[in-house]
């Protein structure tokens, strides 16, 4: 029984109150993220900038835990000006600077996704 307590508010710590799925967004952040970095062509990456930031934007309103919350929106924060200077490079035709702005998403999502990541000692301890 402790146990799905404890599942049960690690669920709800993300989704209480949040309009938001933040896992399907991130999961959708995730698809096009993968897509974004396969692309060669400015004019096929930019519709995909478009909703990755678009679906950042949708994270930066989810409901986080409170210890957190500020460090998870700032990392959402980087993500969204890397994405936009990634859109800038991509309307000006320089998907170097496109791609190198994309990778620095993908350690900025490293980065924070490790930070996310919750030991069985804090679930059981505090």
């Amino acid at each position: 029984m402790r146990t799905i307590s404890l599942g049960l508010c690690l669920f709800l710590t993300f989704t209480a109150g949040a309009a938001v799925d933040l896992e399907q967004t991130m999961k959708n952040m995730g698809f096009q993220f993968k897509q974004a970095i396969e692309i060669t062509d400015s004019n096929k990456l930019l519709p995909v900038l478009d909703e990755l930031i678009m679906l950042t934007g949708q994270a930066k309103q989810a409901q986080f835990a409170d210890d957190k919350a500020e460090q998870f929106r700032q990392g959402l924060a980087q993500v969204q000006t890397e994405l936009q200077s990634a859109k800038a490079a991509a309307q000006r035709d320089d998907m170097a600077a496109a791609q190198q702005h994309l990778r620095r998403v993908e350690a900025l999502r490293k980065e924070y996704h490790k930070q996310r990541k919750v030991s069985i000692w804090q679930l059981l301890f505090g």
